[in-house]
């Protein structure tokens, strides 16, 4: 890459065998040129390449590559969850479609097959509350414990903080 700039360089395969090389044509500013080299002793462009970067350069370079990558693909990930309505940030109001879910989750008609694994994460999460774990009443622990709808667990942990302002 005689008479580029040269930018930046990373390995571009896990066996680190081969790195992505960038270059600047200096007569066309801005635009970057991409080479592939074989990380082999016995290349030329090996050895022009590391009279610009070192191996460990290259190593920092790939780690922070992987870093940037990760981080766009979760971004873009969340992107378009949000965009279908898969997400929903409850900071900022939520939405209409997850307030939708939520009450359909509570007062449509219970599909064991279908449902059970919602039902289960339900409870998980109603016995993580700070009331629940508080409650020193069995049955009403029970009860939520054998809640067979989404509805009848939700009704459970109404009894128990009911159970417990009373109790103050």
């Amino acid at each position: 890459m005689n008479n580029f700039i040269f930018v930046s360089a990373y390995f571009s395969n896990e066996d680190k065998t081969t790195i992505m090389s960038f270059w600047e044509d200096p007569e066309n500013k801005g635009v970057l040129i991409e080479n592939i080299i074989e990380a082999n002793e016995q290349d030329p462009s090996y050895a022009n390449l590391l009279e610009h970067i070192t191996l460990d350069e290259i190593h920092s370079n790939t780690w922070e590559y992987i870093k940037e990558s990760e981080q766009a693909f979760k971004d873009q990930v969340i992107h378009i969850a949000k965009e279908k309505g898969w997400l929903v940030n409850i900071d900022d109001g939520g939405s209409n479609d997850f307030l939708k879910i939520v009450i359909d989750m509570i007062f449509d008609t219970y599909d064991e097959k279908k449902d059970k694994e919602q039902l289960f994460y339900l409870k998980l999460q109603l016995f993580e509350k700070q009331a629940v774990k508080d409650c020193k009443d069995k049955e009403l622990k029970k009860a939520l414990r054998r809640a067979t709808t989404p509805l009848k667990a939700i009704r459970a942990a109404i009894d128990i903080v009911d159970a417990i302002q009373e109790a103050s």
